[in-house]
């Protein structure tokens, strides 16, 4: 994996994009209008016939916390992307499941904006610097890079135990803790935040949204393309705008590809 910064798009790249964009979202647009009828109806119906809270009736569950609890907040090491070093960072996690990083424990206490706001829907939490190597190597492999096993790693820790926070198409998070008990509590609390965010819309997202989802299953079954997606996961706008974005082919991988080397 490198650490060489992407080039801006110029005006032949943007002609590519856009011309590719408009003929992916002309084959899709059948797909799409054909399921948003089919989730409609299904709308009307559910309303109509007041079923869209059947299933708690069966299931009974912990009635929610109040928004703006606080589930997580501690003191922690953070790599700044924007100026590439490792910072001392106080963390808050609430319960919409963000990732918000403040300047210190003060700044957060008199409300100023947080320094970074991450949702790790689709994320894998791993918790050694061989694994996310390895993780990584996989999903963007370098052709020239050396075989040898002792190579340059990506980011030199400050600490001795790290939480690397891997994501899907977006910027990849980095943490580092003095302690094996508090990287296990944020791992933990971390891993928590995945899971709400790559399930909790299903039972609130909106029906176009639905129509949306299923009309890119369909879609990608056209191509051959059968199972689960690691894509279909966030909120809403992260479960349309992902699958949107391969389909018609403009997110650029090494525009996400972390950017820890010089």
């Amino acid at each position: 994996m490198g650490g060489s910064a992407s080039s801006q798009l110029d005006e032949g790249k943007c002609a590519y994009i856009q011309g590719k964009t408009e003929a992916a979202i002309k084959n899709f647009s059948p797909y799409y209008s054909r399921q948003y009828s089919v989730a409609f109806c299904n709308h009307v119906r559910s309303e109509v016939e007041r079923q869209r809270d059947s299933t708690s009736q069966l299931l009974k569950t912990k009635p929610p916390l109040e928004p703006g609890t606080v589930l997580y907040e501690a003191e922690l090491s953070q790599f700044a992307e924007d100026i590439r070093k490792w910072k001392d960072r106080y963390i808050v996690v609430k319960t919409d499941f963000a990732v918000e990083s403040y300047e210190n424990k003060e700044a957060y206490q008199r409300g100023a904006a947080p320094k970074s706001r991450i949702l790790p829907a689709g994320g894998k939490v791993l918790t050694s610097e061989d694994e996310y190597n390895l993780l990584s190597d996989k999903h963007f492999p370098d052709p020239i890079a050396s075989s040898e096993k002792n190579s340059q790693p990506f980011v030199v820790l400050p600490k001795e135990f790290p939480v690397y926070l891997w994501q899907p198409f977006l910027r990849h998070g980095y943490f580092c803790f003095h302690e094996a008990a508090e990287q296990q509590k944020f791992s933990a609390h971390l891993r928590d935040c995945i899971r709400h965010l790559n399930h909790d819309y299903m039972k609130q997202m909106t029906f176009e949204a639905q129509a949306f989802l299923e009309a890119v299953q369909f879609f990608r079954q056209e191509k051959g393309h059968y199972g689960s997606w690691e894509m279909i996961t966030g909120d809403e706008v992260q479960v349309t705008w992902y699958p949107l974005s391969v389909v018609v082919g403009v997110i650029r991988m090494k525009d996400v590809v972390p950017k820890l080397l010089p």
